[in-house]
């Protein structure tokens, strides 16, 4: 490493209460620790300074470390967290309502089933695999190839349909 790149690295940890409170403030609603974001930084920055995807310049200004790209950096990295999270979380959370012995579940999910098997056969088809595989209407639509604006559209008329037709019946 060169001398700049560890006079950069000495910055950042001589103001790590600076930093740390930087990440405290990003994730301040979230069940990421503060620490542990400012370590992601760490390494992120270490790396893309290593692969020359970062430099010097965009981190120093006026001899100075730049607080906005420090702080973009980081709020990316949160951002990136959360998103892996939020896959593995929604994963896990259907598993957890699947496996668990919920007979009202059950009995919604069984009325559900039943007002879908009603739908016109692109939106049922449509449906079910939001549903049952892709939690995700980008996914979905990256893998049918199917416009994100129709399969968007069609999965909101399914969800108001089946939130008109459970209203209606209790």
């Amino acid at each position: 490493m060169s001398t700049e790149v560890n006079n950069i690295l000495h910055l950042l940890v001589r103001d790590e209460k600076t930093w740390l409170s930087m990440a405290e403030e990003i994730s301040s609603n979230s069940k990421i620790p503060a620490k542990d974001l400012l370590h992601d930084f760490y390494i992120a920055l270490h790396s893309k300074i290593d692969s020359k995807k970062v430099k010097i310049n965009d981190i120093l200004y006026n001899d100075s470390l730049n607080k906005a790209f420090i702080y973009k950096m980081m709020h990316n990295i949160f951002i990136d967290t959360i998103r892996v999270d939020k896959d593995l979380l929604i994963d896990k959370d259907l598993k957890n309502i699947i496996e668990a012995d919920n007979t009202k579940y059950v009995d919604i999910e069984k009325v559900v089933d039943d007002i879908v098997n009603e739908f016109y056969w692109f939106d049922r088809k449509l449906f079910n695999l939001y549903r049952k595989k892709f939690h995700s209407i980008r996914k979905l639509s990256a893998a049918t190839n199917i416009s994100h604006v129709v399969v968007w559209r069609t999965i909101n008329n399914c969800i108001k349909e089946i939130k008109k037709k459970i209203n209606d019946n209790c």
